[in-house]
């Protein structure tokens, strides 16, 4: 009686999980690259070159740590951008799909149950099978099994 109210519900059950998938897949981007980004400043800090004055600073080698390590923040911070509007995005789909499974003995699903049975009645007379699946049948096949 409540087909389209459970079909709906399981369907936005689907979204929700893969929605939350891709939220679980973001965050686990972002800390890879967090982790990578917290590396490379890690090693930059340890191949610092001390106060000797013949020690010598390759520059372009420095220059390239430095460009490796500003396109490593830039990407941390899109996916930390992206990770928290579809982090947003899911708490609010989860809370709309926890309102609607409180409405469980409300109006909607009623609503829902009513739709079905018109949906049905709308098949058994499109299909042609009426005559054979009405209630002077139903009353005659059970007077036929109870004698």
């Amino acid at each position: 009686m409540i087909l389209i109210y459970t079909l709906m519900l399981m369907f936005l059950g689907t979204i929700s999980f893969f929605i939350g998938r891709r939220v679980a897949g973001l965050e686990k981007k972002y800390t890879r690259t967090a982790a990578e980004a917290e590396k490379l400043v890690l090693k930059q800090t340890m191949l610092r070159q001390g106060n000797s004055g013949n020690a010598k600073v390759d520059a372009a080698e420095n220059a390239k740590r430095q460009f490796l390590l500003g396109q490593l923040v830039q990407k941390r911070d899109r996916l930390e951008d992206k990770h928290a509007s579809w982090q947003a995005f899911a708490d609010k789909f989860n809370g709309f799909v926890a309102r609607l499974r409180e409405w469980k003995g409300r109006k909607l699903p009623y609503t829902m149950g009513a739709l079905d049975v018109s949906a049905a009645l709308y098949l058994i007379d499109y299909f042609g099978v009426g005559q054979y699946i009405n209630f002077q049948n139903m009353v005659q096949m059970v007077t036929t099994l109870m004698e």
